[in-house]
């Protein structure tokens, strides 16, 4: 094979896994922002917390929230709530940022393989 089709292909294969890496990744983090909550399923994310945040900050004691199943979960408790929420988005936000970190560094696919 020519060399530079070689060199082409080998791109080519680097590249996709670096795709399917990053999918795999965002995949994860979703899965990590899923928590539940009074038997309810939420994401983790910004909309929610700041959702919450405002309905605390109007002073709402006990709130009802649409969970991911649209289902409407009465919260208790809306301050433990949004720790909740806030811990489980940092934590998924870490780890993104660390594996992405090591995704950048990988120059080879085998070093993406052994991520």
């Amino acid at each position: 094979m020519d060399e530079r089709l070689a060199k082409a292909l080998e791109f080519s294969n680097y590249r996709s896994t670096i795709e399917n890496q990053k999918r795999n990744l965002r995949s994860r983090v979703d899965s990590l922002q899923t928590i539940t909550y009074n038997n309810g399923s939420f994401k983790a994310n910004k909309e929610t917390i700041s959702f919450v945040s405002t309905l605390i900050n109007l002073g709402n004691d006990e709130i009802a929230v649409v969970d991911e199943r649209d289902n409407p979960i009465e919260i208790d408790d809306p301050k433990d709530f949004l720790t909740t929420l806030v811990e489980a988005y940092m934590a998924s936000m870490n780890e993104f940022l660390a594996e992405s970190k090591k995704l950048a560094k990988a120059r080879s696919i085998k070093s993406i393989m052994d991520w």
